[in-house]
């Protein structure tokens, strides 16, 4: 029911239910997103000092292309950033975003697991269409990603592109693995998630969708969190660190902030019995 939502708005919810995605433009305010990015350039640049139950993988950087000085070692990716110190933790429990997240899948959410990709310079996807679905079974799809940017993305900038309402579809063929043909994607569906920094797309679990290249001498970087709903019942062997761990029960949420921040707090409203 509409007066149940904890964070998003009626006209929101009906969006996602009808595309499987939701670009959340400026969750995120500018001194929120400049201590992210303060957070993030220690995170990519200290790499020797994180915990060893964290991974991280580099990029070799492509002909004609020179380093940014952002993320000068060129991570590409990163597991299981929230092990890395209070502030990730906070980031991964953020109540607007766990918040909307009960709104879309439930009222009982678990987390499932945290990661950051990054598109350094000259960064080419190899990746193509796929749905997330195959590579994180579960008894049920109610799963959903929420991607935090850090830069702002475009075509040939880093890009998350989408086809929308393709989660309506259930699960899709794939060739090379958990590749989707391009042949099954129609080009004039397809739609390029145009962000800015601080905005956070939020994107199905069964929704066809790809990375985009980036072409430009500017690193786009973005942390990526999946959330799941409580019922839905692991299928894959989730090894991934803090897998499960509750966050909302009957909406309410369960995490306090443990950082020395300020964040922004919502009104949690009750769920109305007899609706």
């Amino acid at each position: 029911m509409a007066d149940d939502l904890i964070f998003l708005t009626p006209d929101q919810k009906q969006l996602f239910d009808a595309n499987g995605y939701l670009l959340l433009e400026g969750l995120y305010s500018a001194a929120e997103i400049e201590e992210m990015r303060r957070q993030f350039h220690q995170l990519v640049t200290q790499t020797a000092d994180l915990p060893q139950n964290m991974s991280c993988s580099h990029m070799e950087l492509p002909e004609g292309y020179e380093p940014d000085p952002f993320n000068p070692q060129n991570v590409a990716g990163m597991m299981d950033q929230p092990l890395a110190n209070d502030y990730w933790f906070d980031q991964f429990t953020e109540p607007r975003i766990v918040g909307a997240m009960a709104d879309l899948l439930g009222p009982n959410i678990d987390f499932h697991n945290g990661k950051i990709r990054n598109k350094p310079p000259g960064f080419h996807c190899d990746q193509s269409w796929h749905q997330d679905w195959p590579y994180e079974r579960h008894s049920e799809p109610n799963l959903a990603a929420a991607i935090t940017y850090l830069d702002s993305t475009d075509v040939e900038a880093g890009a998350t592109e989408v086809w929308p309402g393709s989660h309506h579809r259930g699960e899709l063929p794939t060739i090379e693995g958990h590749t989707i043909s391009e042949d099954l994607v129609p080009t004039e569906e397809r739609v390029v998630l145009k962000a800015q920094a601080g905005d956070v797309a939020i994107i199905h679990v069964l929704v066809v969708h790809r990375a985009g290249h980036n072409y430009t001498p500017i690193s786009r970087n973005a942390i990526i969190n999946e959330y799941k709903t409580m019922e839905t019942i692991d299928r894959w062997n989730n090894r991934c660190a803090l897998a499960g761990l509750p966050l909302t029960r009957n909406k309410k949420m369960l995490m306090p902030r443990v950082a020395n921040h300020q964040s922004p707090t919502i009104e949690l409203r009750q769920p109305q019995t007899g609706q």
